[in-house]
C-alpha cells in the first residue's frame, strides 16, 4: 500500500483549474457537506450514518478528483496497490460474482505492500507514542493513577479508525490535497531524509486541522494540525498513504485509550 505514487510529477493541465484553486474549490466543497452531514449527528438514530455518509463524502472526493488526473489513484498515492483502483490486468480477467473475484485477487496482490506498510507505522509508533504518552500526562496533569478503560469493542473500534476515519482522510489529504499542492511548489527540502515540499506539507496540516471545526467548533480540534505533519510526511516518505493509514488509527487507539484511562 506504499510507493503508489510522487507527488510533484508535471503533467500537461488542459483546461483542468490550476491546482491551487482546484485545492480550496473541493476543499470548501468538502467543508460545507461535512457541516451539513455533521448537523446530523444530533439527530436521534443518524449518528451513525452521519459518521459513515462524512466517511465516503472524503474517499468520495479523492478518488474522483484523482481519476481526472494524469495518473489517477497511483500518482495520488490512493490507489493502496491496486486495491481501490485495480489493476489494468485484473481488470480483463474475469470479476466474478459481484466482483469477489477482483475483490479476493486485489487484496492478494495488496498483501505484501500492505504489510511493509504496516511495519513501518509500527515502527514510527515505537518511537513516536511514547514521548506522545509523556506529553499526554504533562499536559493534562490527570488527578489519578491511569486505569485500562478500553472500548467495549477494542477490535471494532480499531477497524472503524483504520477505515472509517483514516482511510478517507489520508485519501483526501495525503493523497489528494498533498500532491496537488506539491504541484504548485514542488518539494525542494529534505527532512528527516525524505524531500519534502513545506508549503504543500503544512498548508494541508493546515486545512486538515480547520475541517474538524465543521463537525465541533472547538479549538482543541486544531490540535490535529501537528499529526496531520506527521501524517504527510509519512505520504512523502513511502510514496502512498498506506503506512498513514495505519498510524493515523493506532493513534487514534491510543488517543482514546489514554482519554479513558487518565481522563475518563
Amino acid at each position: 500500500m506504499g510507493h503508489e505514487g510522487t507527488p510533484g510529477t508535471k503533467f500537461p493541465r488542459g483546461v483542468r483549474a490550476p491546482p491551487l484553486r482546484e485545492v480550496l474549490l473541493v476543499y470548501a466543497a468538502v467543508v460545507v457537506g461535512t457541516a451539513a452531514l455533521g448537523a446530523l449527528q444530533d439527530v436521534r438514530g443518524l449518528s451513525d450514518a452521519s459518521h459513515l455518509a462524512i466517511s465516503a463524502l472524503f474517499l468520495g472526493a479523492a478518488m474522483r478528483m484523482a481519476r481526472r488526473e494524469p495518473g489517477g489513484p497511483r500518482r495520488m498515492g490512493i490507489d493502496l496497490a491496486g486495491l481501490l483502483e485495480p489493476t489494468p490486468e485484473t481488470d480483463e480477467r474475469p470479476p466474478g460474482p459481484l466482483g469477489l473475484y477482483d475483490l479476493a485477487r486485489a487484496v492478494r496482490a495488496a498483501l505484501p505492500s500492505a504489510a511493509r506498510e504496516t511495519g513501518f507505522a509500527l515502527g514510527l509508533a515505537a518511537i513516536v507514542f511514547p514521548p506522545f504518552v509523556v506529553g499526554f500526562w504533562a499536559f493534562h496533569q490527570p488527578h489519578h493513577a491511569f486505569t485500562w478503560a478500553l472500548p467495549d469493542d477494542l477490535a471494532s473500534f480499531a477497524l472503524s479508525q483504520l477505515v472509517l476515519v483514516g482511510l478517507p482522510e489520508e485519501a483526501l489529504f495525503r493523497g489528494y490535497v498533498q500532491t496537488r499542492l506539491t504541484d504548485v511548489w514542488p518539494a525542494t527540502r529534505r527532512l528527516l531524509g525524505t524531500d519534502v515540499s513545506v508549503p504543500a506539507l503544512v498548508l494541508q496540516a493546515v486545512l486538515f486541522a480547520l475541517v474538524h471545526l465543521a463537525t465541533e467548533p472547538s479549538l482543541e480540534k486544531l490540535a490535529v494540525f501537528f499529526p496531520g505533519l506527521l501524517f504527510g510526511w509519512m505520504r512523502a516518505r513511502r510514496g502512498g498513504i498506506g503506512a498513514a493509514i495505519v498510524f493515523h488509527a493506532l493513534s487514534n487507539v491510543l488517543a482514546e485509550i489514554l482519554v479513558r484511562g487518565w481522563l475518563g
